[in-house]
């Protein structure tokens, strides 16, 4: 057990480092889930259904479903519905939804610029390749289980 209690550690350590509690909800109407909602709502480009966001955010489909309903109300998505298959619909922020977006990952690109400011270029560069191979094994073991 002392892997996870490193692990562990390890996690609070990095999210106390880049402040994701406090990232989004100090300076802004958006929780750091809706945040990373609207994230991937925008990167799926066009792509992106509640299907999609549950599975891949692990969240249930009825608070995926309350989100997106606030995020409508907001005026932030919209939803277009599939030619194929008129079960499916695909999310798209609207102009405001993008507007909003930009002013979150500008601040989100502040708060990890500072923290990484005075970090030497080839210690950044191994911490770069060491996040990657993090993701890289936790990705592998998520596709077998």
């Amino acid at each position: 057990m002392t892997e996870i209690r490193e692990i562990k550690r390890f996690n609070r350590f990095y999210l106390r480092m880049i402040g994701l509690f406090s990232m989004y909800t100090d300076q802004s109407a958006y929780t750091t889930n809706e945040a990373m909602i609207l994230f991937e709502i925008h990167s799926r480009e066009g792509e992106c259904t509640a299907s999609i966001l549950s599975n891949y955010f692990l969240l249930d489909k009825g608070h995926i479903s309350r989100l997106l309903k606030k995020f409508e109300k907001k005026n932030l998505l919209t939803k277009i519905i599939s030619k194929k298959d008129r079960r499916i619909q695909y999310l798209k922020l609207t102009p405001k939804g993008l507007q909003d977006l930009n002013r979150l990952m500008k601040q989100a690109d502040e708060i990890v610029a500072g923290m990484i400011q005075d970090v030497e270029q080839n210690e950044l560069h191994e911490m770069i390749q060491a996040m990657k191979r993090i993701e890289s094994i936790l990705n592998k073991t998520r596709k077998r289980g």
